[in-house]
C-alpha cells in the first residue's frame, strides 16, 4: 500500500498542500509547532477516520477559516493497493452550536459518498507520536484506543461490535442508575445483557487474538531495537474467571460475559454503572521483569512504544496482505546514539515511511540521501532546494 499524492486545504495550522511522494522514505524537518505532527495526522485521519488530538472535530478546522461562511477542512489522499487505485477524500463541515461550533465529518471513496465506517481501514496506516509514551505508564483508555485503532481497520465485524457496544452499554448503565433509584427492576437487564454479551465477546476475543500476536511481534522489534532487553506484553481483560480469551469460541466468551454480568448485578447496581466488560480491559507491558510505566526510562518508554507500533505495521501486514503506511513522528527524539542507529536500522519494516524531525542532523547522510525531503514552516511545506 503507497500514498502516492496527499490534498490538504485548512486541517489544523495547514493551510494549502499539495504533496507527492515518490520515494519509499519521506523525511520532513521543521521546528516544533510547525505542523509537521498535523501532515502525519491527517493522513492517519484517510486510514482511521478519527483524530488523535482533539476534543472534538470542529477543532481540526484552520483557526483562521473560521471565520469563513462554510468553515471545512479538506484532506484527500491518493493511494496505491494490492486492489487498484484508491482516492479517499475526507472533509469536516463546522457549523454554529448552541455553545460551540458543531462539526460534521463526510468521506468519499472514488468519487463516491460512503459511512465512515466503510471507508475505515481502506488506506492502512500506522502513527507512532510523542504522545504514545503515555500508553506506557498512562490510563488504560489510552491502551484500549490502541486496540481499536488497530483493529478497526483490519475487522469490520469489530468496528460494528465496538460501535454497537458502546451504545448498549449507555442504555445497560442507565438502567442500572433507574435500578439503584428504585425506579426499575433487575429483571429488565436480561435483554442489556444478552446485547452486551453478544458484542462484547466480539471485541474480548478479538482483542485476545490480537494481543497474543502483538505481544509476539513487539517483543521481536523490541529485541532488534534494544539489544539485552527484554519485553513482554500481556492483555488483562476485565472479566472473572477469563481464562484463555483467545483459544476459546466466540460462543464461549459470550457465556463467559453472561454470566460475569449476572454475577455482578449487586456490585453493578451498587456502582451505576457495568464494572465488567472490555470497556474495562488494559494492556501490561513489563520489562526485564519489571513494570515498564513505574521503571522504565523516558527513552525505554519510548522504544516500548515503538516496538508497539512496529508489531502493529507488522499485524496490518500480515492480516491486510499488504504493508500499511508507517508514520514516525519525531521518533528520534530522546534517545542516544547508539539507541537512534538501532531504530534507523529496524526501520525496514514498512514499504512506505513519513519520518518527522526537528534537524537533519539527527539522521544519517545515507537515510536522508535514500527519502523524498520536506521542510515545514507556519503550516507551509516546501522541498528543500537540494532535493
Amino acid at each position: 500500500m503507497r500514498l502516492n499524492h496527499l490534498r490538504i486545504t485548512d486541517y489544523r495550522n495547514l493551510r494549502s498542500i499539495e504533496l507527492d511522494f515518490p520515494r519509499d522514505v519521506a523525511l520532513v524537518v521543521g521546528g516544533n509547532a510547525q505542523g509537521k505532527s498535523n501532515l502525519l495526522e491527517a493522513i492517519y485521519l484517510l486510514a482511521t477516520m478519527r483524530s488523535t488530538r482533539v476534543e472534538t472535530d470542529s477543532q481540526l478546522i484552520r483557526r483562521d477559516a473560521m471565520t469563513d461562511v462554510l468553515p471545512a477542512a479538506r484532506v484527500a489522499g491518493e493511494v496505491s493497493t494490492a486492489n487498484g487505485p484508491l482516492k479517499i477524500e475526507v472533509t469536516i463541515v463546522a457549523r454554529p452550536g448552541s455553545v460551540e461550533p458543531i462539526a460534521t465529518k463526510t468521506v468519499k471513496v472514488n468519487g463516491v459518498a460512503k459511512r465512515l465506517s466503510d471507508a475505515t481501514g481502506r488506506l492502512t496506516a500506522v502513527l507512532f507520536t510523542a504522545e504514545d509514551l503515555e500508553m506506557i505508564g498512562g490510563s488504560p483508555s489510552l491502551r484500549r484506543r490502541y486496540l481499536d485503532l488497530t483493529l478497526t481497520q483490519i475487522d469490520p465485524k469489530y468496528s460494528q461490535a465496538r460501535s454497537h457496544f458502546e451504545r448498549v452499554l449507555t442504555q445497560r448503565n442507565s438502567l442500572l442508575k433507574r435500578i439503584r433509584e428504585g425506579l426499575a427492576s433487575t429483571s429488565e437487564l436480561e435483554f442489556w445483557d444478552e446485547q452486551l454479551a453478544t458484542d462484547g465477546a466480539v471485541l474480548l476475543h478479538t482483542r485476545a487474538g490480537a494481543v497474543n500476536r502483538i505481544a509476539e511481534l513487539g517483543r521481536d522489534a523490541h529485541a532488534d531495537l534494544a539489544p539485552g532487553e527484554v519485553l513482554v506484553i500481556e492483555y488483562q481483560p476485565k472479566l472473572d474467571r477469563a481464562g484463555n480469551l483467545a483459544e476459546a469460541s466466540e460462543e464461549d466468551v459470550r457465556e463467559a460475559y453472561l454470566r460475569a454480568l449476572s454475577s455482578s448485578v449487586a456490585r453493578d447496581t451498587g456502582a451505576g454503572m457495568t464494572t465488567q466488560g472490555p470497556h474495562r480491559d488494559d494492556i501490561t507491558f513489563t520489562l526485564d521483569g519489571l513494570g515498564a510505566g513505574g521503571f522504565a526510562s523516558r527513552a525505554q518508554q519510548r522504544t516500548i512504544a515503538l516496538s508497539l507500533r512496529l508489531a502493529e505495521t507488522q499485524l496490518l501486514r500480515e492480516r491486510r496482505g499488504e504493508s500499511p503506511v508507517l508514520l514516525l513522528d519525531d521518533i528520534l527524539s530522546e534517545m542516544d546514539a547508539a539507541r537512534r542507529q538501532s531504530v534507523l536500522g529496524a526501520l525496514g519494516v514498512g514499504e512506505q515511511m513519513l519520518v518527522t524531525g526537528t534537524d537533519w542532523d539527527r539522521f544519517p547522510a545515507e537515510f536522508v540521501a535514500a527519502a523524498s525531503l520536506f521542510e515545514v514552516e507556519s503550516g507551509s511545506v516546501r522541498q528543500p532546494a537540494q532535493n
